[in-house]
């Protein structure tokens, strides 16, 4: 059976950046704008230290850090004066010149890595950074070679003619090849890696271009298999398991895949070993993990449209697709010969990808979507604080709001009937989970506090799926939770992402809603009867004014006096009036909540 076709050394591969902690990268540039922006682009991927200027980036070096991008021109000590210094101090890092100075010969002696001309767009940055990274686990003299032909190469894209001393020409290549001469077996086999490196992170911003315009699921699955069609590989495959059935399906398939599961029919595999194609899919899925298996010629010879050369021996790798805790399904790729181990993390990171993608694409779908569906659960697991707290205080907790913030921290607006704030803050303060908490309002009923938190409420773990939560309400130990996901969403994935976590979670009700649509005029006419005269003549003038450009056109005291106001007054309309019109766009709660009570605002315009 050709589902027996894959033989049983399979292996399953974690991710490697779980264990290891991210390169740090030290961006110095006197030009703040660029030195921000090299930040922004590698701060997903490295710990990036930016320093405007010479000396704080002498300050910033320590042997924590990998790669350095230097400017040469800066005002307080150049770009020189520090990459000497770094290599006095001795520190084990590559350094990248990034610079708008032309090279000369001057540069034939500087130990430097790479010499990068500005401007430099992100692709070029982030390939420097990568490849910099990798030759810093080459030796010594491997090292040197590659940074004198990037010497070379750099000074030889100048008129001859424009250099100080021409002639550094001649000894350079000399140098260059001498070395290469000395290890030539070596030398080679590091450009195979270098060069298969540049193609596989190539192939990584190919699938992050392919993803830009994808709305769907579908269309994700398709722009990802389609980008296969012109990468290294020779096919590629979506898979989507259904673990309640056990079922696999193919989602979406490149052109080159002729049947996913190897037999002509198309469908689930037909069980034979523990490596057959669905079983690998399966143990990715269960695993979370990168699963790869040796595919024999005959197995190949099915399942792809042109397998050459048909003796080949290829490997099957079997990507999960998750964002964070919930995994999707699947990328099935096959591969001529063996994989890399940089291959299995570039693969790795493909998967996570299409996960962000998805997750992001049906967050959007949520966001503009006329339809959804609603989840409700009954939550009596104490494990989640919220739960647990309303046992622990024998009150009502219920979820006001949530804010996702960078590094996965989310932050969760409480509200705690007829309970100290301070009781329930020094209660929570042994929690692991928890960045920060404070006292955001009292009043006689209840108190709301907000809770910064990485874990510990199935709160954040929806927030982070991009799930929007209707209501979150837990009375003495017993909860009930609402949850809305976009029409067609793998509401399967969701639960079990919430119940992996949170076992005493269960389900109790799905059901379809419509949202219904306001028009322009009528959301402007609702929220005029909200506003009180003066607030809207506030924000009028506050408006033409330029109050709200920057830098401000009107001062506060200006726009103020131009009402017949006190400064404080003014502020005190404006921010009744922002408020309202911020919670007519965001909040679907009471009326009164939203607004307020017009009555106390008219005894602010008496003013």
């Amino acid at each position: 059976m050709l589902s027996e076709g894959v033989s049983g050394d399979v292996e399953v591969t974690s991710d490697p950046g779980d264990t290891e902690s991210d390169p740090v990268v030290l961006v110095v540039d006197d030009d703040r704008d660029l030195a921000d922006t090299c930040e922004y682009w590698l701060r997903d991927d490295y710990e990036v230290r930016v320093a405007y200027g010479g000396e704080s980036a002498l300050d910033l070096m320590d042997d924590a850090v990998d790669v350095v991008l230097l400017d040469r021109r800066m005002p307080d000590r150049s770009g020189d004066e520090v990459l000497e210094e770094i290599d006095a101090r001795g520190f084990d890092c590559r350094v990248a010149m990034m610079t708008a100075v032309e090279p000369d010969t001057d540069i034939v002696e500087m130990p430097f890595d790479e010499y990068l001309v500005k401007p430099v767009d992100e692709d070029d940055l982030r390939e420097t950074v990568e490849e910099l990274l990798v030759r810093s686990e080459f030796d010594d003299r491997i090292r040197e070679y590659f940074a004198l032909v990037s010497t070379e190469t750099v000074l030889g894209e100048r008129d001859v003619s424009e250099l100080g001393n021409p002639d550094v020409l001649d000894d350079l290549t000399e140098r260059v090849r001498r070395l290469r001469d000395e290890r030539e077996s070596e030398i080679r086999e590091r450009e195979r890696q270098l060069d298969r490196i540049r193609r596989i992170n190539g192939f990584l911003r190919e699938v992050d271009r392919a993803l830009v315009d994808a709305t769907t699921r579908g269309d994700i699955a398709d722009s990802v298999c389609a980008t296969f069609e012109a990468s290294p590989y020779e096919g590629a495959w979506v898979a989507r398991y259904n673990q309640a059935i056990d079922t696999v399906e193919c989602q979406s398939a490149s052109e080159s895949i002729a049947s996913p599961f190897g037999d002509d029919a198309g469908g689930p595999p037909v069980e034979g070993t523990s490596t057959a194609p669905g079983d690998v899919v399966r143990e990715a899925v269960d695993t979370s993990a990168v699963v790869t298996a040796t595919v024999p010629p005959e197995h190949a010879a099915v399942v792809l449209a042109d397998a050459d050369p048909p003796e080949a021996e290829r490997t099957v790798v079997a990507v999960p697709i998750r964002y964070r805790e919930t995994v999707y399904g699947a990328l099935v790729v096959y591969v001529r010969g063996t994989v890399t181990d940089e291959e299995r993390s570039m693969l790795g990171d493909v998967g996570e990808t299409v996960g962000h993608g998805i997750n992001a694409a049906e967050s959007k779908q949520l966001l503009y979507s006329d339809t959804a569906v609603e989840l409700e659960f009954d939550h009596a697991d104490t494990r989640d604080l919220i739960v647990d707290l309303s046992l622990e205080f024998e009150t009502t907790v219920r979820l006001e709001g949530t804010a996702l913030a960078d590094g996965g921290v989310v932050s969760c607006y409480v509200a705690v009937e007829g309970t100290d704030p301070s009781a329930v803050l020094s209660a929570i303060a042994p929690l692991e989970a928890l960045v920060d908490a404070r006292i955001v309002s009292v009043d006689d009923d209840e108190a709301v506090v907000e809770l910064r938190l990485t874990e510990a409420s199935v709160a954040v773990t929806l927030v982070e799926l991009g799930a929007s939560i209707e209501s979150f309400t837990a009375t003495r130990g017993e909860g009930r939770l609402v949850v809305r996901v976009p029409t067609g969403s793998d509401l399967r994935a969701l639960t079990n992402a919430v119940q992996s976590s949170y076992p005493d979670v269960s389900v109790v009700a799905k059901r379809e809603v419509e949202d219904e649509m306001q028009s322009t005029s009528s959301f402007r006419r609702q929220l005029e009867e909200k506003l009180t005269d003066r607030q809207r003549d506030v924000m009028e003038t506050a408006l033409a004014s330029g109050y709200f450009e920057w830098p401000r056109g009107s001062t506060a005291e200006e726009v103020a006096t131009s009402l017949g106001i006190a400064a404080p007054t003014f502020h005190e309309h404006l921010r009744s009036g922002e408020r309202k019109l911020i919670e007519a766009f965001f909040s679907e709660s009471s009326e009164g909540r939203q607004f307020g009570d017009r009555d106390a605002d008219a005894a602010v315009d008496e003013r």
